[in-house]
């Protein structure tokens, strides 16, 4: 029996006294250990997130609209949702190195009893690599640009769209400074643009999940640049989520107003990376591209037939409501360090495949407009 069940039965059985002196020592032991003791499950994530956040939506991943698993022996926790017979993991598991692999395992076997399958999206090579057994096989849906912030200086041709784009709205007098994301001011022009910025979704629908636009949610752990125009208006938005386990920033929303001058976006990327790289981060990256090719795909030999066909056809299809390869194109000017593949990470077996793309599709789509989706990809 683990030390902190141990003090747990002390606590039933010999009263209060003698169990708070056993837990006062195992707190003493593990410094983690008293947020884990808090009943509310937003905070745990987020202090685990703190600690051991390695895959970029780790932060985005915490929300109360998912479910959370816990367990107490490894200090380890899990933010997932529940479509039918598959438990779809945001991300993968926030867990110390030497956990990760127990804990995961243990949220797996807890699933089999409940008659469920697991799946994790997107997860890391790295992770990845961990879980390839006979039961998990690894599907590449995408990849995501990188920057080394500290050696990072696009020059040449490779990044002539870049500096065209930043040189235009410098033209403009478009400027970039650091935001304080509290007082009403502030948080009324962010409101305004991201109403601005829904509304000209080529999707014209409110995605979901991991592509939810909250950059307010846990506002005190990200950092937030505004892009200004010559009189002061807010013309566009970057909120950038902590990487805590890669000491780097997930550039997590890039907005702007429909009338913004031109080449505002790239500037604010630009003068975002330059900021973050002065304060000391190590990385930091665009996100997921979802359906691109790019990077090395170590796990290739696992796609089946059907699923490249699937992807293929996605990535042919998808475009009518998300402009997927715009937005490649757009991370891909800023020249990035290196491209990382993410994976969807599923269970072997028959119809596995198709469950998983059902219970995805679900989390992201309103369900009044799942239907015509469908009737648009057939």
């Amino acid at each position: 029996m683990s030390n902190i069940l141990i003090a747990s039965e002390l606590m039933a059985i010999a009263g209060a006294g003698l169990s708070t002196y056993y837990l006062r020592r195992e707190m003493k032991k593990n410094g983690n250990m008293p947020s884990f003791f808090t009943t509310d499950k937003i905070e745990k994530l987020l202090h685990l997130q703190s600690l051991y956040g390695y895959n970029e939506h780790s932060l985005v991943s915490i929300s109360e609209k998912n479910r959370s698993w816990f367990d107490f022996e490894t200090q380890s926790g899990i933010s997932y949702t529940e479509h039918g017979k598959i438990r779809l993991v945001a991300g993968e598991t926030l867990a110390s190195e030497e956990s990760i692999e127990n804990a995961t395992r243990k949220f797996i076997e807890t699933a089999k009893q409940d008659k469920k399958l697991v799946a994790f999206l997107p997860t890391t090579e790295k992770f990845a690599k961990t879980f390839i057994t006979n039961d998990f096989k690894a599907v590449k849906i995408g990849a995501s640009p990188y920057f080394d912030l500290q050696t990072w200086n696009p020059r040449g041709d490779k990044a002539k769209k870049m500096r065209a784009g930043t040189n235009q709205a410098k033209r403009a007098g478009v400027i970039i400074e650091k935001a304080d994301p509290r007082g009403k001011k502030f948080f009324a022009e962010v409101s305004r643009l991201c109403e601005n910025w829904s509304g000209n979704c080529r999707a014209g629908v409110q995605l979901g999940w991991l592509l939810d636009l909250a950059p307010f949610r846990d506002a005190e752990r990200k950092k937030f640049f505004a892009a200004r125009d010559s009189t002061g208006k807010m013309v566009g938005l970057l909120v950038a989520s902590p990487i805590p386990a890669r000491e780097g920033w997930y550039l997590e929303d890039v907005l702007r107003f429909a009338d913004a001058p031109r080449g505002m976006a790239d500037l604010l990327v630009y003068e975002t990376l330059k900021m973050l790289a002065k304060d000391g981060a190590k990385i930091a990256t665009l996100g997921t591209v979802p359906l691109a090719t790019d990077g090395n795909d170590s796990f290739a030999n696992q796609t089946s037939f059907f699923e490249k066909k699937f992807i293929n056809l996605s990535r042919r299809h998808l475009n009518s409501f998300y402009n997927f390869d715009g937005l490649r194109r757009f991370k891909a000017k800023f020249v990035p360090s290196w491209w990382e593949s993410e994976y969807v990470l599923i269970p072997k077996g028959f119809c596995a495949s198709s469950r998983v793309a059902n219970a995805f599709i679900h989390a992201i789509l309103p369900k009044d407009f799942i239907k015509s989706a469908v009737r648009r990809v057939i």
